[in-house]
């Protein structure tokens, strides 16, 4: 059986304001103060209790970006993993142009 994925990115609850308290269900990634994705977790319709993660490209990408950049996931982690490897994968296509 092998590890399960560590995270090498930071993340932390998303909090869009005072009224709405951040969750476990909704987390946004950084690498240092680079946004880098967000995954959260569906509460209702034909994906609940799947997590939805999402990437997001550098500001200083040229080109367009690569795709998928979103998708669903059954864990959390494995949510996570798809945004870093995302991420990696945008900063490795930037230093080959």
């Amino acid at each position: 059986m092998t590890d399960p994925y560590q995270p090498k990115y930071q993340w932390r609850r998303t909090e869009l304001d005072a009224n709405d308290p951040p969750t476990d269900f909704d987390w946004l990634g950084f690498d240092g103060p680079g946004y880098i994705g967000r995954i959260r977790k569906e509460t209702g319709g034909p994906t609940v209790g799947r997590w939805n993660w999402a990437g997001s490209v550098p500001r200083t990408l040229k080109g367009s970006p690569p795709t998928p950049n979103q998708g669903y996931c059954d864990t959390a982690r494995e949510a996570t993993e798809m945004v870093e490897t995302y991420w990696d994968w945008c900063l490795r296509r930037m230093q080959s142009e």
